[in-house]
């Protein structure tokens, strides 16, 4: 129980150190249009209503869309290959599951944080991601993300349409 503790300490310590050289490097080239996608939900039951919703609305294809589930402990009867635990990350920000690995180093046009509480291990997984646009609701944390909207957590569709909203003015759909 206690290394979990100092496990959670050095990611916070890594997540502060990295930081600073996420924010320089931030205008990662945003340009053009949304056509793959990268989701963080902490919700598995929400996993198929945005999946549908991301389709419908932003016409993007479930192929392009690559779902991420953080959850504190993975449930036993549960077969879901997106869900990912503490267990999936080491010390000092290192990322030990290889699953993770391959989808961290691929490229996405936009990162999608439907979570409903601000995570240091989805922190710690959006300074590692390779994304060009990241979006989430207001109550995270604003220097990780380009686009930020103010609206309830559990409201999903308001979400989906004001995000839709914002990516049409700027000119990524």
């Amino acid at each position: 129980m206690i290394f979990t503790g100092f496990k959670r300490k050095s990611n916070q310590f890594f997540f502060d150190k990295q930081l600073p050289k996420l924010l320089k490097n931030s205008a990662m080239n945003s340009q053009g249009k949304i056509k793959k996608v990268l989701i963080f939900l902490n919700d598995v039951t929400e996993k198929d209503a945005v999946l549908n919703s991301l389709e419908k609305d932003l016409n993007i294809s479930k192929n392009n869309i690559k779902i991420i589930i953080f959850q504190q402990k993975i449930p036993k009867e549960s077969t879901d290959e997106d869900i990912i635990s503490l267990k999936d990350f080491g010390w000092y920000g290192k990322i030990t599951s290889e699953k993770l690995k391959n989808i961290l180093t691929k490229k996405y046009d936009l990162l999608i944080n439907y979570s409903k509480v601000d995570n240091l291990y989805n922190n710690v997984l959006l300074l590692q991601s390779k994304t060009a646009f990241k979006a989430g609701f207001s109550h995270l944390d604003n220097r990780l993300y380009n686009l930020l909207i103010n609206c309830e957590s559990s409201n999903l569709e308001l979400f989906n349409k004001e995000l839709k909203k914002y990516l049409t003015i700027l000119k990524k759909l």
